[in-house]
């Protein structure tokens, strides 16, 4: 290995577990020169490891298993090449979206990976900022043609997972949120199999997403839907505007609604949501009103 690929453990504890996947990595013969092989030569062991942690890991291992990855990328001295430090990261987040997402589909381990890369989330480059990370629905190395975990769980209809991620302000955030909407509506259903291997009832967890997203959105627009409905897609349930209230595409808006579009967009601002609900001055009531419990 030269001098330039060689790593150095100056900050990064042994007992990190992505420090000590990557010494195995490079302890490996074939791994000499990392520049001169692709990811698919160290995926395997990187996706079997994290696999073996992530299947069978409760919340207390997986705070752990975060706060390692955070700590790995903040103050790792391990220092490789670009490609290869691109290539190790992605694959590993990769592996954990997939697991806690497509896997697992547990709201305890969404909200708690919410909270651990929060403060990383306004900026959608960091590769901590998971929430906007990539990754295989259907498990494959890469995850240039994955999807984002928002993005998927619209696709999947999880209504119990999509209210988290709303919690936190990512809808808010997104560029684009009617796609989101038109995603619930429009995605082809497909079977899900929950942490407690029961099939769920899509159409009505669909019912609650859009419902859940009229709570966040000041303006959704039916003339999009229609548009993609004039095309010849089908909705997933058919009456799905008793499900949009009125005040978010022909009706004023409602000046409650409003106001709680205008205090999480100042909480956003100062990236405190939703803990920061909690500290303002106001009634119970009113703090579930802004945290989308209503």
């Amino acid at each position: 290995m030269s001098k330039a690929s060689k790593p150095r453990r100056e900050i990064c504890p042994r007992s990190n577990i992505f420090c000590n996947l990557v010494d195995k990595i490079v302890r490996r013969p074939s791994m000499q020169f990392l520049g001169q092989w692709g990811y698919h030569c160290y995926e395997p062991r990187i996706y079997r490891t994290l696999a073996k942690i992530l299947r069978y890991v409760d919340l207390d291992g997986f705070d752990i298993l975060l706060t390692d990855y955070i700590a790995f990328v903040e103050k790792s001295g391990y220092r490789f090449e670009l490609n290869f430090n691109l290539e190790f990261t992605d694959i590993c987040v990769n592996t954990i979206l997939y697991w806690v997402f497509a896997r697992k589909g547990n709201p305890d381990f969404v909200e708690l990976l919410l909270k651990k890369t929060k403060d990383y989330v306004q900026d959608r480059s960091c590769n901590l900022a998971l929430i906007w990370r990539t990754f295989t629905p259907v498990y494959c190395p890469s995850s240039l043609s994955g999807i984002t975990p928002l993005l998927y769980v619209a696709q999947t209809r999880q209504s119990n997972i999509l209210k988290i991620i709303l919690q936190y302000g990512i809808l808010e955030r997104e560029r684009n949120p009617i796609n989101i909407v038109l995603t619930i509506l429009l995605y082809p259903s497909r079977v899900r199999i929950m942490v407690d291997h029961e099939l769920v009832d899509i159409q009505e967890d669909a019912k609650t997403c859009l419902v859940l997203c009229s709570r966040v959105l000041s303006v959704i627009s039916i003339r999009e839907i229609e548009t993609q409905l004039s095309l010849g897609r089908r909705p997933i349930i058919s009456n799905w505007l008793d499900y949009i209230p009125s005040t978010r595409y022909k009706d004023p808006c409602e000046l409650l609604h409003l106001c709680r579009i205008t205090i999480r967009a100042q909480l956003l601002t100062n990236n405190v949501l939703p803990n920061g609900i909690f500290s303002l001055p106001i009634p119970v009531r009113l703090q579930n009103y802004l945290n989308l419990e209503s």
